[in-house]
């Protein structure tokens, strides 16, 4: 069950509204839609316009989650394969915002109460713009700020009037928009905070760790494996961290010889992974730092890669 769909239908229209969430039940809807009046189109299309207008010109640069665009440039990525980069089976993803927003038909549209009460999360705005498909995505809740601990009022003549429909704002900006196939990210922390999923992170602690074990070119002990895992487990900001090293290609690189030489860096001494053979981090503290080592080592860089790489996640002491 991806939306939402209750009350009447919503016909066919230029101007598309979706409301996300992460669902907290199993079953609970991940999208609902919202219909909009022709006056309110024509504001939801300057939002779209207004956002728009910040990409323009720009320089684009591949999308990587680490990145951070400079003056002059934006970040981009093909939206297929663009759910990768984070939580691919996530009911709220981005390619599946665009895929409802884009898929043709008469859906249901929420209600008072499914707005009111609905928790939502984030939303998307869909707008044809000159013969291109854009969709805005902004990383927060339409409601916030506007919640039913303050008093709503408008003037109507020289009278206050309480208003007690439900109030939603929107933005002139956007943390990312979808023009045609193509993913502008504007504020990659955002976007990094709405689609990874925590506990998912947590949960794959195992998978995880295999895989970085098995791509270092370091050899580890079992112990260190198991220390890493259990770090993960219990800390997810750890485990992305992780989990974009390995996708990243670079950890072939780091070998023991590089950790060991960076140990002091990290304020540990030489001798604390073991002399010689395989590294021994068999503590929490020390699982954790063999991860910021290694993280270290690809985003100074010290091997090659990328010169666009920043030490975004850097931990150690300079």
């Amino acid at each position: 069950m991806m939306s939402q769909r209750m009350g009447a239908k919503m016909p066919p229209s230029p101007v598309e509204l979706l409301l996300a969430r992460r669902p907290e039940t199993v079953g609970q809807a991940a999208f609902g839609h919202v219909d909009v009046t022709r006056a309110g189109r024509e504001g939801l299309e300057d939002v779209v316009d207004d956002a728009v207008r910040q990409i323009e010109g720009l320089t684009e640069i591949d999308f990587n989650p680490d990145d951070r665009a400079e003056d002059g440039e934006i970040l981009t990525a093909p939206l297929r394969g663009f759910d990768d980069w984070y939580q691919a089976q996530a009911p709220w993803s981005l390619e599946r915002v665009v895929d409802e927003l884009r898929n043709p038909g008469l859906p249901d549209v929420l209600d008072e109460e499914g707005i009111r009460h609905g928790r939502w999360g984030f939303y998307a705005i869909r707008v044809p713009i000159e013969n291109m498909d854009i969709i805005v995505v902004r990383a927060k809740s339409p409601t916030w700020g506007l919640t039913s601990n303050k008093f709503f009022a408008s003037l109507v003549g020289t009278q206050l009037q309480p208003v007690t429909e439900p109030l939603l704002a929107f933005d002139r900006t956007a943390d990312l928009i979808v023009v045609d196939d193509t993913v502008h990210v504007l504020n990659p922390g955002a976007v990094e905070r709405l689609f990874v999923d925590a506990d998912a992170i947590k949960a794959r602690a195992d998978r995880t760790t295999a895989s970085f074990g098995a791509a270092l070119a370091a050899r580890v002990t079992n112990p260190t494996l198991d220390a890493i895992q259990a770090v993960i487990s219990h800390n997810a900001n750890v485990g992305r961290r992780v989990e974009k090293l390995v996708r990243s290609g670079v950890l072939p690189n780091v070998t023991a010889a590089g950790v060991r030489a960076a140990l002091p860096d990290a304020g540990l001494q030489l001798g604390d992974f073991g002399a010689s053979g395989p590294l021994q981090a068999v503590t929490p503290d020390h699982a954790t730092k063999l991860i910021e080592i290694a993280a270290d080592l690809y985003y100074q860089p010290r091997f090659e890669s990328s010169s666009r790489k920043v030490a975004y996640f850097r931990r150690l002491p300079r």
